[in-house]
């Protein structure tokens, strides 16, 4: 594992929530809770990835937040999958950085990792992007 092991949840926005193709080979099978949360952040779909990236901001973006029986060897898959190579690491495509969410249905807060996106050239010729300023890559991907 590339860091401390605790908190032992993650927030999920994309391709790893519920019904999407990382999962079924990252998440599946070793839940213990998941339930519809939010953070705040900024998100976007990366047209040429298919894949979300979420941003600083002060919108919602929305999504599970998941607690898994092994955290330490789940993490690894996850962040293998995201690109963090660690903290600092300049080779990162995405950050894990812990951050409160909030549980949706109940307004609880939580201490969780969030994978944000480091490039800056989001929405440019050479990185196209479309804002969600709804927050929800699921349901951007269920208008499609």
């Amino acid at each position: 594992m590339r860091e401390p092991s605790a908190p032992f949840k993650m927030f999920v926005y994309g391709t790893l929530m519920k019904g999407f193709r990382n999962y079924d080979i990252s998440i599946k099978g070793h839940e213990v809770s998941m339930v519809p949360a939010r953070t705040r952040g900024k998100l976007w779909h990366l047209c040429d990835g298919d894949y979300p990236a979420m941003k600083e901001g002060g919108g919602w973006v929305y999504g599970e937040l998941v607690e898994v029986d092994d955290f330490s060897k789940m993490i690894d898959i996850v962040d293998d999958i995201e690109d963090y190579f660690g903290p600092g690491d300049p080779n990162n495509e995405y950050d894990r950085i812990l951050v409160p969410v909030e549980i949706t249905n109940t307004g609880e807060l939580e201490l969780a990792y969030a994978y944000f996106y480091r490039p800056d050239n989001i929405g440019s010729e050479e990185n196209p992007a479309i804002a969600l300023p709804e927050g929800s890559w699921k349901a951007f991907k269920a208008q499609e």
